[in-house]
């Protein structure tokens, strides 16, 4: 997810993941090597190095550093990631995430929130592999934090697998 200052910082932090698994919450289960089961994800090079019958392929940034590669949920609402920010009152900000499908059936469906409201839906390809970006914008009012959520609106049990990268 891209989330930039008006001065174009990100605030986001370890939004290329490459630091592992570290700056962010989570409601799903970290699994390092190991994705096979609902509600879990890793920090991988290849969503095939915690899942065999996923996909291979590189993450957004150079093709060869970290991602987050995740097996969805099966029960609504759960959040992927989550951070908060401090931001300046009244103030635009924009934000963006690199989404990946790295499974063919049943594709991505995220809705993404700030503060609880919801600031856009994204809808992945059925392609794995193809790194898709989400943006939208947001305007602070009188918020002084923004508590950033990604949550995976698909709760189908095959196929409900992606991948986020460069989130700024």
């Amino acid at each position: 997810m891209l989330f930039r200052s008006p001065l174009g910082a990100n605030l986001v932090i370890n939004g290329d993941f490459e630091s592992g698994n570290t700056g962010f919450a989570s409601q799903y289960t970290n699994s390092p090597g190991n994705i096979v089961s609902a509600g879990t994800y890793d920090m991988v090079s290849s969503p095939q190095n915690s899942h065999m019958y996923a996909s291979s392929f590189g993450d957004h940034t150079s093709g060869s550093g970290l991602m987050m590669a995740i097996n969805g949920a099966t029960s609504p609402g759960a959040v992927v990631w989550s951070q908060t920010a401090s931001v300046t009152a009244n103030t635009n900000y924009a934000f963006s995430a690199w989404v990946a499908s790295w499974f063919y059936e049943s594709p991505t469906q995220l809705q993404f929130k700030i503060n609880g409201t919801p600031v856009g839906t994204f809808n992945g390809s059925t392609t794995p592999g193809v790194w898709q970006q989400f943006t939208a914008t947001w305007s602070s009012g009188a918020s002084t934090t923004a508590t950033i959520e990604i949550i995976d609106l698909n709760t189908a049990d095959n196929g409900n697998d992606f991948a986020l990268d460069d989130l700024v």
